[in-house]
């Protein structure tokens, strides 16, 4: 079977789930997570935040009916190798048949893992039931050029950690969440991770350095 061949089985695949109203997650064609380049011109970096910050506050927030307000930070990031332990935790993290798309992690990319708590703000009768994630709207820059509208592979992924059920929810409060930056993004001194900071009803972007 070509890869034309191929790239149509799992195009038509994806389409029988999706109409069987199965939550599946994206393929991903390794053809379309080619990195392109950028405007260097507007890749200067932006203010950033220290660590630790808040990203999420929900002061109406209810665990049981009782209001105890909710809040999610980054406590650390960092960006490293890929080893064989983290290829396997980067696939079950996200979907297992990423396998079979010919990406080469170990080789091709590096490793970000952001570390997150997240709690009640006041005493609750229990733990939150809620999702380590980003908001919409959240990814990577390098300056004002959002790296993900050009690489499929990132916009993947930054959709996948905007979306609670894909993320899952959990009663810890600590975790860490994980995406793979092409090594050409990830070796570049400005770049930076874009976050949409809500409190209660206020958004705006922030920037974390990650180099």
């Amino acid at each position: 079977m070509n890869s034309i061949q191929k790239i149509a089985v799992i195009v038509l695949s994806a389409s029988v789930m999706a109409a069987c109203g199965q939550e599946d997650k994206t393929s991903l064609n390794s053809e379309s997570s080619t990195v392109q380049t950028y405007n260097k011109q507007e890749s200067e970096k932006h203010a950033s935040e220290k660590l630790p910050v808040n990203i999420y506050m929900d002061n109406d927030y209810k665990v049981e009916g009782q209001q105890v307000g909710f809040q999610r930070t980054i406590t650390n990031v960092e960006i490293k190798e890929f080893s064989e332990t983290s290829e396997l935790e980067f696939y079950e993290f996200y979907d297992r048949a990423l396998r079979n798309q010919g990406l080469d992690l170990q080789k091709d990319y590096k490793l970000l893992e952001i570390d997150m708590k997240k709690e009640a703000k006041e005493e609750a009768r229990s733990r939150p039931l809620e999702a380590f994630m980003l908001s919409d709207g959240s990814g990577l820059v390098i300056g004002d050029n959002e790296l993900a509208s050009q690489n499929e592979f990132l916009m993947y992924q930054q959709d996948f950690l905007a979306t609670d059920f894909k993320v899952g929810k959990t009663l810890e409060g600590t975790g860490s969440i994980l995406m793979a930056i092409p090594n050409e993004y990830a070796d570049d001194p400005n770049l930076q991770l874009r976050i949409k900071q809500q409190i209660d009803d206020e958004k705006k972007y922030i920037y974390i350095d990650l180099n």
